[in-house]
């Protein structure tokens, strides 16, 4: 009696232990369960981090601004044009194909928290690491693209206006908008990241469009001073008929000195 009580104990002690060992725990759990799919804009964040001292176009990447529709397209941006691309995802934890992204072939992103993902673009980009993007989170910049972001990092300020070394008795704040207050003729600017607009001096310097009332553009070359501690505004020439750059660099109309 004793032996089969004994047996029947162990029985029901062995099937309890295998039916507890074939539930997976929480932490067992595969890693591409606990992953939504992305949705939301998300902004290059490799290539904002060596701003202001480079520009975008020093910094190989294949998208500026990755915005996702939290179904299966992601809308790509370069600075110079925006197209919508389907993706999928992989038997892999967390991560997702884009086929066909580039003439290089497919391209996979893995999604590496809630705000955050990498793209592997080494294919197109030609560098051994991957590209890493952050989501907008922030209340305040849910409107900001990447041009807000870029113009935020290497210009948006508010300086002490130097004009010919003469300073100003005004004060001149730069917006992350695109806008400019007490800069006058000039009420705008469109820092030049991508498109025709890059190498058109020599040599080769950052460029920024000022734009005036009445929508007519000046050109300057630009220098960064210890990030935004000062920035040098220096006029371009006119170039040469149908030659693209080669735009001659010239004397420093403005400065701008943040103290």
């Amino acid at each position: 009696m004793i032996r089969q009580l004994l047996f029947s104990f162990l029985t029901i002690a062995i099937l309890f232990s295998c039916k507890e060992a074939s539930t997976p725990s929480a932490s067992s759990v595969p890693t591409s369960m606990k992953c939504n799919v992305p949705s939301g804009r998300y902004i290059n964040e490799t290539v904002l981090k060596s701003c202001p001292d480079k520009m975008p176009y020093d910094v190989p990447s294949f998208s500026y601004e990755m915005t996702f529709n939290g179904k299966d397209t992601v809308t790509m941006d370069n600075g110079f044009e925006n197209y919508k691309l389907p993706f999928a995802a992989t038997a892999n934890a967390c991560e997702f194909v884009i086929p066909k992204a580039s003439a290089e072939g497919d391209m996979l992103f893995k999604v590496t928290s809630d705000s955050t993902i990498e793209l592997i673009d080494s294919s197109w980009t030609k560098v051994k690491t991957a590209s890493s993007y952050s989501k907008v989170t922030n209340p305040i910049k849910q409107a900001w693209g990447f041009k807000e972001f870029l113009n935020d990092c290497v210009i948006a300020g508010e300086y002490a206006l130097f004009i010919d070394g003469q300073l100003q008795h005004n004060r001149l704040a730069v917006l992350v908008n695109g806008q400019l207050n007490g800069m006058k003729p000039f009420i705008g600017y469109s820092l030049c990241y991508a498109g025709d607009c890059v190498g058109e001096t020599e040599p080769p310097s950052k460029t920024i469009d000022l734009i005036d009332q009445k929508g007519k553009i000046q050109t300057f070359s630009f220098k960064n001073i210890q990030g935004k501690m000062a920035i040098e505004l220096y006029t371009v020439g006119d170039g040469k008929p149908d030659v693209k750059g080669e735009r001659s660099i010239g004397k420093m109309k403005y400065e701008l000195r943040t103290e």
